[in-house]
This record gives C-alpha cells, sequence and structure tokens, in this order.
C-alpha cells in the first residue's frame, strides 16, 4: 500500500476510483508481475492491445512526460536568452567577441574542468587582460602596443592565436590542428 500512496495519480483516476468505491466496495492488491496471475495477465494483455490502437483524444499526443518538455523548454529558453545577451553586448568585450562566435553549450563542461592556471590564462586570453603588449601598454606597463616579434600590429590574443603566421607549427604541435576555424573564431 505504501507504493500505491507514493504514486501520483491523475484527478480523473482518482475521481473514477472514488466512484466505485462509493457503490461497492473495492479492495488493492498488489500482484507480482508475469507470474501468471489470471487478472495480472489479462490487464497486460488489454494494455497491450490498446498501445497497438490509434490514439483517440486532444491532439497532439506525446509520449513524453511532462518533466522532459520542461526541462527541454527551460534548455532552448535559457540558450535563447544567452545568445539575446551576447548580441546585446554591443562594443563592450571586443576580444571575447573577436574569438568567439557565440554561446557554446558544451564549452561550461570544458572551462570547469581547467585548474586554476589555465582558467587563469584562457580569461586572460579572452578577455585581453594579459600579457601581451596591447594590454601592457594600455596599463602604462609597456612602451608600445606592436608585437614584439614582427612591429607590424598590435599583439594582442586574436593575434596570436589567430593571425600570427610564425606561430602556426605551435598551434598544430598543441592540438593538431588550428585553434580558429574559418573566420578567426576560437574552437572551444
Amino acid at each position: 500500500m505504501k507504493a500505491l500512496k507514493a504514486v501520483r495519480t491523475s484527478p480523473w483516476v482518482q475521481q473514477a476510483l472514488n466512484d466505485i468505491s462509493a457503490r461497492q466496495a473495492v479492495e488493492l492488491y498488489w500482484v507480482p508481475g508475469h507470474a501468471g496471475v489470471r487478472g495480472n495477465e489479462i490487464a497486460d494483455e488489454l494494455a497491450r492491445d490498446g498501445s497497438a490502437l490509434k490514439f483517440v483524444g486532444p491532439e497532439p499526443a506525446l509520449g513524453v512526460c511532462r518533466q522532459d518538455i520542461r526541462r527541454i523548454t527551460r534548455r532552448r529558453w535559457l540558450v535563447n536568452q544567452h545568445w539575446v545577451w551576447w548580441r546585446g553586448l554591443g562594443n563592450t568585450q571586443r576580444q571575447a567577441r573577436e574569438l568567439i562566435s557565440g554561446p557554446c553549450v558544451g564549452a561550461k563542461a570544458r572551462f570547469l574542468s581547467f585548474n586554476r592556471t589555465q582558467s587563469r590564462v584562457v580569461t586572460g586570453v579572452l578577455t585581453g587582460y594579459n600579457t601581451l603588449r596591447r594590454h601592457l601598454h594600455l596599463t602604462g606597463l609597456s612602451d608600445s602596443p606592436l608585437c614584439r616579434r614582427c612591429g607590424a600590429e598590435d599583439e594582442t590574443s586574436s593575434d596570436i592565436l589567430c593571425e600570427y603566421v610564425a606561430l602556426v607549427s605551435l598551434r598544430h604541435s598543441g592540438r593538431g590542428h588550428q585553434l580558429c576555424k574559418s573566420g578567426g573564431y576560437l574552437e572551444l
């Protein structure tokens, strides 16, 4: 009986049980499934036959529980909200927007797997707050923002990671392929 009390039944099932028990005595018994109990075997056969029939009721009929629908809907809503926020940044987050095309659901798990040093490096690369010349120049710690190797452009994360030709071999050796996808975005 504890199992029966723990089960949440729909209101119409509860009402049907109340209507039946108002006219006559009702006793509920637990029986082991697939053990040759005649009434249970008949119920199993009726359930199999019923599941083969065409659905009768309001459309659309979904074989999915409400909890799954809520979870999927909530996840999609959060992803959509993240995109709205990302697009609404305007001219802020310049460095990160140069390197990341947009929100990525799988990136969160990868970022959370980093140790403290890796997290600091990735954060510095994405935000531009690092020891590259452009940031050092903006903070007054360097005389020039220009690249210390070529001297042609500002030394920024996006240049080092995606465009600097002299580091192509390092990018390939570290990951086996380029870090950046076409369009200059990091493959996170």
